[in-house]
């Protein structure tokens, strides 16, 4: 059995752009956040979210994930440590739905491994 990997916008625009290959054994996740990133970007919305409801599972936002997300905002704010939403949300989904976050861009969630973030 694969991993089960929560992508990235970054590495889903990628993707549809045939810079990145996922392999087949493992099962692939993208939050709504990243559904939105990416479809807003596109010049036929309906399509390109209903291309993406068929290439991977949608993880809807859900109270285990915003309370997560909030907890984690909590606990940074506390230090004096800032996260876009966006990102905070994303990885707050990897951590609660227990998927490895797959990004090019880790230095934006370096802050969430403290708070068990597995990438890829």
């Amino acid at each position: 059995m694969g991993k089960r990997v929560l992508i990235d916008t970054d590495c889903l625009i990628n993707y549809y752009k045939d810079k990145l290959e996922l392999a087949s054994e493992d099962s692939y996740y993208i939050s709504e956040i990243s559904l939105y990133e990416f479809v807003r970007g596109t010049k036929n919305v309906k399509e390109s979210k209903e291309l993406l409801e068929k290439s991977f599972q949608i993880v809807w936002l859900d109270d285990e994930i915003l309370e997560k997300a909030s907890e984690i905002w909590r606990s940074l704010k506390l230090t004096g440590v800032t996260l876009d939403d966006r990102d905070l949300i994303i990885g707050a989904t990897a951590i609660t739905k227990n998927l490895k976050l797959l990004t090019r861009n880790v230095k934006h969630y370096e802050k969430l491994k403290e708070y068990n973030l597995a990438f890829l």
